[in-house]
């Protein structure tokens, strides 16, 4: 027996089962680390890309992503229309790109950005599952938002169309899937 040529074996052999043991190890790894990504992770590496999103009540979203924050995304929709769509109401993102690194400063919050709105007095449009409301935003609450409707925007119901009024409306935050402005 050749013990040079059996040695020679055995060091192949335990050769192949490390390699054997690195791929599986590196299939892990990349598991574990694609388990670990977010939608908002996603969403921020489509910065300056068209995105085509949904929110959970079928809103139609199409445009550029312009800023992504931990609770919500910035949309140009073009023709001077963004949209701001809580992370919370999205239901499918088509086009999205590979995860952008985090970052870890403090991000504004979907309340910090309504309050600013508030306080600039700007219409918007809230965009609800139910149907739409119209109207500057008067107060923001932890978790609801006063709205001033407008006379001729209105509520527009889904299930009743042709609401309309005027005065104020709390709408929950947790209801809004997409808030619109031009």
């Amino acid at each position: 027996m050749d013990w040079d040529v059996m040695i020679a074996d055995l060091e192949s052999s335990f050769d192949a089962e490390r390699r054997a043991d690195l791929v599986a190890q590196s299939v892990e790894l990349a598991e574990a680390e694609h388990a670990s990504i977010e939608l908002v992770d996603r969403l921020r590496g489509s910065v300056g890309r068209l995105i085509h999103l949904r929110t959970r009540g079928g809103v139609p979203v199409d445009g550029v992503v312009c800023r992504v924050e931990p609770s919500y995304v910035l949309v140009d929709e073009g023709e001077g229309l963004q949209a701001v769509v809580p992370v919370s109401a999205v239901a499918t993102v088509a086009s999205l790109a590979g995860p952008a690194p985090r970052d870890g400063r403090r991000r504004p919050t979907l309340t910090a950005l309504m309050r600013e709105i508030a306080r600039r007095g700007a219409r918007v449009r809230l965009v609800l599952g139910s149907g739409e409301v119209v109207g500057r935003l008067v107060r923001v609450g932890a978790d609801h938002v006063d709205v001033a409707v407008d006379p001729e925007g209105g509520i527009r119901s889904r299930r009743a169309p042709g609401v309309g009024g005027a005065g104020v409306v709390s709408v929950m935050t947790a209801a809004i899937e997409v808030l619109r402005s031009r």
